[in-house]
């Protein structure tokens, strides 16, 4: 290529975080919105048990919330969401203990139930018989419009949804540099045919040029009378031929560079390529490995990816002793409780080598889970890191 546009390749590496940024509280708005308005539709599933008193309204609304939340797929992808409904009385019905601590004033319970129609328990207290069916009907309708539910939603950087999400824009931006580069390798290739057309058109004229030359001089021989004036001609004649020689290398000097430029930016994206590629097959094979020898670890990919920018051997070899030992439970482990610099985290620290450690806590799926390996020259990077993440 002539000359790579480098607006384009500033677009292309902000564009991501970009998008990113900007479309990020709008997808949580619209998963709010989504998720709110299911939870409206099922919060009560089995009205006629719960008219009777047969279940509790607290147990009916928890019950139906945490299968609609179970259900979610943003939940699903890792969507951190908080619920909360409330009555028309502003009596908390979901989560329940905050409507057991809410009646609390003063060290004193105050007397307030979920709306006339329930006790403290949410068992239901009016008798249809008593007021009549449609009557306890229009209240108790009345009652469950009168519902507000708030929803809370935040997508984290390292959940699946947003890193799903971030992972799109690259593969856009990719997907249209790819698309530029393909467009400007067109436009190159129709610029050298055009380059190649007018050098032949050169040549031609050259030899036309050379052709009059001679038969010039054949006159000049013939027509002494007009000697000068013939040889005036040749000398234009050879001046034109050396301008148009010169015209030509210079082309063809022109035409080689731009086919280098091109090979050196086709070279450029096969080492980018081949790059990521081996990373990427690297932590896959590394993270087969790992799951079927240390069955009581679970590895973030972060963690996976540290291991293979270790790039000493010796070092990588430490850090995985360590982690067979974290694994099988050695009861001599130096493991810091409180990491400095650090804080509202529940991570541990576990030092191997000179300098390495493996940040770790506790897991329900396994019974340990490796967030970060890094050593003395990544700390505050890792440090950093734990600081800014939340457990999931």
């Amino acid at each position: 290529m002539k000359s790579f546009s480098f607006k384009v390749l500033y677009i292309s590496i902000f564009a991501p975080s970009i998008l990113y940024v900007l479309s990020l509280p709008y997808l949580e708005m619209y998963l709010q919105h989504r998720l709110a308005h299911t939870l409206r539709q099922g919060l009560v599933q089995h009205d006629f048990e719960l008219l009777q008193g047969q279940v509790s309204l607290y147990d009916e609304v928890s019950r139906n919330v945490s299968e609609i939340l179970r259900r979610s797929p943003a939940v699903r992808f890792g969507a951190e969401v908080g619920v909360r409904v409330t009555d028309a009385y502003e009596n908390v019905v979901y989560p329940h203990y905050e409507h057991l601590l809410s009646p609390w004033q003063d060290g004193h319970r105050t007397a307030r139930r979920p709306g006339a129609l329930f006790d403290e328990l949410g068992h239901a207290l009016v008798d249809p018989a008593a007021k009549g069916v449609e009557s306890f009907l229009q209240a108790y309708s009345d009652y469950m419009r009168g519902m507000k539910v708030t929803v809370q939603a935040k997508i984290s950087v390292t959940s699946w949804l947003g890193s799903g999400l971030l992972l799109l824009f690259i593969l856009m931006t990719v997907v249209f540099l790819y698309l530029y580069y393909q467009r400007s390798s067109v436009l190159e290739e129709k610029r050298i045919r055009q380059i190649t057309e007018e050098l032949e058109t050169e040549k031609r004229t050259a030899s036309h040029v050379e052709a009059e030359l001679e038969a010039a001089k054949a006159q000049l021989a013939s027509v002494r009378s007009q000697e000068e004036e013939w040889l005036r001609e040749v000398d234009r004649l050879e001046r034109e031929k050396g301008t148009l020689e010169e015209e030509l290398l210079d082309s063809l000097e022109r035409s080689e560079e731009q086919q280098e430029r091109i090979d050196v930016l086709q070279e450029k994206m096969v080492r980018t390529g081949e790059r990521k590629g081996r990373a990427a097959k690297a932590e896959n094979v590394m993270a087969a490995r790992f799951e079927r020898l240390y069955r009581n670890l679970e590895f973030d990919r972060k963690a996976l990816g540290d291991l293979v920018r270790l790039g000493d051997e010796k070092a990588k070899l430490q850090a995985e002793e360590t982690l067979k030992r974290l694994n099988d439970g050695h009861s001599n482990l130096k493991v810091r409780r409180k990491i400095s610099g650090v804080e509202k985290c529940d991570a541990y620290e576990l030092g191997f080598g000179a300098s390495g450690r493996i940040y770790y806590y506790p897991s329900a799926a396994r019974r340990y889970r490796v967030l970060r390996i890094g050593t003395k020259a990544s700390q505050s990077k890792d440090l950093a890191y734990l600081q800014g993440r939340t457990r999931s």
